[in-house]
């Protein structure tokens, strides 16, 4: 590991990363191409890349660009420019005109250079990266072309504004909504309506890919493995779904306490912490709202919920990640106590 001795570093999940890579993998059967490179130094790996043809976004966008993912490097200038130009040597072949990144491997997987905070472990699927590869990037000739934000909600002292309260109260009287845990022993069903809302409601974000419902179903075990059910909420109009929040716990806390154990160990080491150990902090990883229902401020009615709830279990919330143009999510989580921390942006530059 290029990066295990940075405090903030977290290891991924054993074989996570090795499954993406994978020619089996989800994406790779059912949306294009990875081609996993690593730069070596006298028998020493010092980077690594993926070039990536994304065929899904190309098609859903009539353009033609190219990606890069599951980045790492060395802090040399020489090695990160003769990664991207490796990848890009890749990508112009097929026809791709932008190599834009990092995407690991796809925007609805974890995405994005981190900005700042860098001495901040990570939430559950949001990125770290070290301080000095943003210099990288856009010392090999990248620029940024979109901007995301985390927010945090330090929920162990913050209480919720009365005047929230009441418009959230008014809004619930006034559109008859019904707010349900997931049935966990049905998942394949509700991950149904978390794939409509899902996709409804993101199709306005930049660089959105319609996630696949075989690509949810592939989650479902993870989720079943981690998820409190009573934080995955489904909210209802007249019996009829209108909108998703989903809380998830920061896994990442116990993959912290596996920095140390030996590679083989890792695996028997998670499944003891899991048992043993209580995660304190979470990730509100999705909301959103069904087009025929956003206008009535549901919205606000599902932050309301998604932080009560997770507040009676969790002292941190992490929210994100939001793109810098989400500004009526970005304001009402503000009105809750959120407060703007990390900063990732997307990089691109023309292949030609």
């Amino acid at each position: 590991m290029l990066h295990g001795t940075e405090p903030a570093f977290i290891p991924p999940f054993p074989g996570s990363v090795a499954k993406h890579l994978s020619p089996e993998s989800a994406f790779q059967k059912r949306h294009g191409d990875i081609f996993p490179l690593i730069a070596w130094r006298e028998g020493r790996p010092v980077g690594r890349i993926a070039a990536i043809v994304n065929r899904s976004h190309n098609k859903y966008y009539s353009d033609r660009t190219g990606f890069f993912g599951f980045f790492d490097c060395e802090n040399k200038a020489e090695t990160a420019t003769g990664l991207f130009q490796a990848a890009a040597d890749i990508l112009r072949p097929h026809g791709l005109e932008t190599i834009r990144g990092p995407y690991s491997p796809s925007i609805n997987d974890e995405c994005g250079l981190l900005m700042d905070h860098f001495d901040l472990p990570p939430c559950n699927g949001l990125t770290w990266n070290p301080s000095f590869y943003p210099a990288l990037l856009t010392g090999a000739g990248f620029t940024a072309a979109c901007t995301m934000f985390g927010l945090l909600l330090p929920m162990h002292r913050l209480k919720e504004p009365a005047r929230f309260a009441r418009i959230v109260d008014r809004i619930a009287k006034r559109s008859r909504l019904k707010l349900r845990p997931m049935d966990i022993s049905n998942l394949g069903e509700e991950l149904k309506i978390v794939h409509k809302v899902y996709n409804a409601t993101l199709e306005r974000n930049w660089g959105f890919v319609p996630i696949s419902m075989d690509d949810l179903l592939g989650a479902a075990d993870d989720i079943k493995a981690i998820a409190d059910p009573k934080l995955l909420l489904i909210a209802e109009v007249d019996g009829k779904s209108a909108g998703v929040a989903i809380t998830l716990p920061n896994f990442n806390e116990i993959l912290a306490g596996v920095k140390k154990t030996p590679h083989g160990l890792r695996l028997p080491h998670i499944l003891w912490l899991m048992k043993t150990r209580r995660i304190t902090s979470c990730r509100q990883a999705v909301l959103g709202v069904s087009p025929e229902y956003r206008d009535r401020g549901i919205h606000v009615w599902l932050i309301h919920e998604q932080f009560m709830r997770a507040q009676e279990r969790y002292a941190n919330a992490t929210l994100g990640w939001m793109e810098e143009t989400n500004t009526e999510i970005l304001e009402h989580s503000a009105l809750v106590g959120g407060e703007r921390q990390c900063t990732w942006k997307i990089f691109e530059k023309p292949l030609t």
